[in-house]
């Protein structure tokens, strides 16, 4: 059975896949397919550019690599079994994926690497010099016939005679070490140092003249012999040929086919569980934290975009956090699109509408909206502070912090932990030199780095429990984002309703409370320590703060006693009436401002402290005093002198004066800085297979019709009377004519028709290409000839 040819080209090999290895082929190198290519030229074409073959390199694992350095190495085309022995195992299933991605095209016999591979990786690939031709290339033919009688050959004083002899010679099996058995000592060292790269090295005069019978030294030995060859006036190079000859015919070491192993410990379930649980909740208390402390006063935006220093160790301070915790939560918040730059003149941070719908949800379904978009950002908050090219730091929410390495290196850390057992952990440095295994040419310093900061920031969100991927992390790998909530309300605590309320003026609440609760409860008590149980502690300033919400003593206490299992202690409940005695004995309005009181003796008192010199307070009758400042000014002055103030409206009556939450407009959230382009969904990779296919149709059936007018006359211009007199004779005798016609669009082709009428300006003919009956204009005919029978 007649086997098809071997193709010609990368084009010729694209266009002979099944629509299958296509869709491979565009899944594996998704810039192929944007645009679409208009055929398997067009695909070629773009597949061996520079940019597409460095990104087709950078997705290599290290087998694909070396694979491919072999094949940069051998000379072009090669076959499956060269490649295998040069690389020291089978290379029969790495070939097929080299192929597969387009790198690579043509039979397992007659194989031939991509151009812009060989260029993109090096002259030296896998650490081997030039071949023996362009390395020995720079001798003058004199030089070179001087080697050949020096090596016993035939001499010749034609260039590539010479070199082609000196390459066969000394490229033969045997050869190089047939040589080296009577070198001198230091010969062994000086190839030692250059066999396994960087092949080159420096030598003062590496141009000098040497002849075997005059050399000196071992660099002159092996000058004179050919096995070290000049490649600049101070340097000299190992050739490829002796270096694979040195290597023992192999490119690389070991053929690396099998990734690093990972070390690895096992954690117990419920502690990875709880870890992840624990963690995720705090995660969610912080970024709601920053919500209302930038709702109440946002941080002003840098000029050139970001969080200033300053502020962002005031956030940190606020949130009882160091900075670079700060620094996750405010880029977490950011990327979830809870917190935004309000776009105004003078801009701010402030919470998006988006937050106030966030806070409503339950715990679980927060954590997954925080940790998805988390998972799908190119942020790097560890950057935070560091310094970039001009020394400058780098702030929050800046405009560089973005790592388009940063979301691929996240996935794959996730992945190779999802991949291990429940509960495992896997030490971060054998992680990244798994990561190193599998892209060898995107490792870096910085990548290395990335792999830390994303254990720790899948740590601090709750991804990672104890350093193990928690069932709601895993679940949320697969993108099941109501099995990830399932799984984090499974690991969650049961939320209490009850404290215990103290006689030392605290509250224990023995679990997470119920978020409505606690936010009540820390609107009358500070929070004073975290963990498994909460504890919080009521003083003046904290009972204060609940009074100035609008609740009353009564509410407060009918809320503090349904709260607490034991009811409310003595102490706390003489704590709130003082206070609410206290509050609103001194009025506050605007006179500038006014202040009175019931009691005058305390309106002298006021009026004579000096720490309310700065108000400037004045009386106007026993029971007012009138204050130039404003209102609010004078207020946070009297709750500093601690008589508890109240302010009072225009009608005399108390007014509550809660804290205005300030909002940005809609804002969407920041979209990932990738480079790359997004991955084709199945109706993309369609569409590609068809254009090509359909692209491949068109250049197939014009170079048909080539074939088909290839016999046709030439068909000299003639006018239309000419034209029309030969037709219609054509038409009288019915035979067949070559007419010139040029379309619609301008282009001419060729028709061979039988003429069955010419009438109004118009031919009717049978098109024997076509098989039909077609209308031809007589003034778009440009030439006719009759056809040869």
């Amino acid at each position: 059975m007649p086997t098809a040819p071997a193709p010609r080209t990368l084009a010729e090999d694209l266009r002979s896949r099944a629509d299958e290895d296509l869709v491979v082929l565009f899944t594996q190198r998704p810039d192929l397919a944007a645009p679409l290519p208009t055929s398997s030229t067009a695909l070629a074409t773009r597949a061996t550019t520079r940019a597409s073959t460095q990104r087709a390199l950078e997705r290599l694992d290290t087998p694909a690599l070396q694979v491919a350095e072999v094949l940069a190495v051998l000379p072009d085309p090669t076959s499956v079994t060269a490649v295998s022995k040069a690389w020291g195992a089978r290379a029969n299933d790495v070939v097929a994926h080299l192929r597969r991605s387009a790198l690579l095209w043509g039979p397992d016999r007659r194989l031939h690497l991509v151009s812009a591979v060989r260029e993109l990786l090096g002259p030296h690939p896998a650490g081997l010099g030039p071949t023996l031709a362009d390395a020995l290339g720079r001798r003058s033919p004199q030089r070179l016939a001087e080697l050949l009688e020096d090596l016993g050959l035939e001499v010749s004083h034609d260039p590539e005679v010479a070199l082609t002899r000196l390459g066969e010679h000394l490229g033969a099996p045997g050869t190089v070490e047939q040589l080296l058995t009577d070198a001198p000592e230091g010969v062994r060292t000086v190839l030692d140092k250059l066999t396994w790269g960087p092949p080159t090295g420096a030598v003062e005069r590496a141009d000098r003249q040497v002849r075997t019978a005059t050399s000196t030294g071992p660099v002159d030995w092996l000058l004179s012999r050919g096995l070290l060859a000049v490649s600049g006036p101070g340097t000299v190079v190992l050739p490829r040929e002796v270096g694979l000859a040195l290597r023992g015919g192999r490119v690389h070491r070991t053929p690396d086919r099998r990734p690093p192993e990972l070390s690895t410990t096992t954690r117990r379930h419920e502690v990875v569980l709880a870890g992840g649980a624990e963690a995720a909740a705090e995660a969610c208390r912080l970024v709601d934290e920053l919500g209302r402390l930038w709702g109440a006063a946002g941080p002003s935006v840098l000029r050139a975009g970001g969080l200033g220093v300053r502020e962002l160790r005031r956030t940190a301070s606020a949130l009882e956090v160091d900075e670079s915790t700060a620094a996750l939560v405010v880029e977490t918040a950011w990327v979830a699109g809870l917190v935004a730059d309000d776009g105004e003149v003078e801009p701010r941070w402030l919470p998006t509408p988006a937050y106030d719908t966030w806070v409503e949800e339950d715990l679980p379904y927060r954590w997954v909206h925080l940790a998805s978009c988390w998972l799908a950002s190119t942020r790097v908050p560890a950057m935070v502070g560091s310094r970039d090219a001009k020394d400058a730091a780098r702030n929050a929410l800046g405009p560089d912090l973005d790592r388009a390495s940063a979301l691929v290196v996240r996935r794959a850390v996730l992945s190779e932990l999802a991949a291990l057992a429940q509960d495992e952990v896997a030490a971060p440095e054998t992680l990244a030199a798994r990561l190193r295994w599998q892209s060898p040419r995107r490792a870096t310093k910085l990548r290395d780095d990335l792999v830390g900061w994303t254990v720790r920031d899948a740590s601090w969100l709750g991804v990672l429990g104890a350093g193990a991927l928690s069932p709601a992390g895993r679940a949320l790998l697969v993108d099941d984002e109501e099995g990830a909530a399932a799984a984090l309300a499974a690991a969650l605590p049961t939320p209490v309703r009850e404290v215990l309320l103290q006689a030392d003026l605290t509250a224990v609440a023995p679990g997470p409370l119920e978020t409505h609760l606690s936010r009540r409860l820390e609107s009358l008590a500070r929070v004073e320590s975290r963990g498994g149980a909460t504890v919080y502690r009521f003083d003046p300033t904290s009972v204060r703060h609940g009074l100035d919400d609008g609740q009353t003593a009564d509410e407060a206490l009918a809320f503090l006693a349904a709260l607490s299992s034991t009811g409310v202690p003595q102490p706390l409940e003489y704590l709130v009436r003082d206070v609410a005695r206290r509050h609103g004995r001194v009025r506050v309005g605007r006179a500038g401002s006014y202040v009175r009181a019931e009691d005058p003796a305390l309106l002298a008192e006021l009026v004579a402290d000096k720490r309310c010199a700065a108000i400037g307070l004045r009386m106007l009758a026993p029971t007012v005093l009138a204050s130039p400042a404003d209102p609010d000014e004078v207020l946070s002055v009297l709750r500093q002198v601690g008589v508890a103030p109240a302010a009072e409206g225009p009608d005399g009556e108390l007014l509550v004066r809660r804290a205005t939450a300030m909002r940005s407009g809609p804002r969407p959230s920041p979209r990932p800085v990738t480079g790359e382009p997004p991955a084709p969904g199945a109706a993309l990779l369609a569409a590609a297979v068809q254009t090509v296919r359909a692209g491949d149709e068109d250049v197939a059936e014009l170079e048909r019709r080539r074939e088909r007018t290839r016999d046709a006359p030439p068909l000299p211009p003639m006018d239309p009377t000419t034209s029309l007199a030969v037709l219609r004779d054509a038409v009288g005798r019915r035979r067949p004519v070559w007419i010139g016609y040029v379309d619609a669009s301008g282009s001419t082709s060729r028709h061979l028709v039988e003429p069955l009428g010419v009438e109004g300006g118009r031919i009717t003919a049978f098109d024997h290409e076509q098989r039909s009956v077609r209308s031809y204009s007589v003034h778009r005919v440009t030439g006719v000839a009759e056809a040869q029978a």
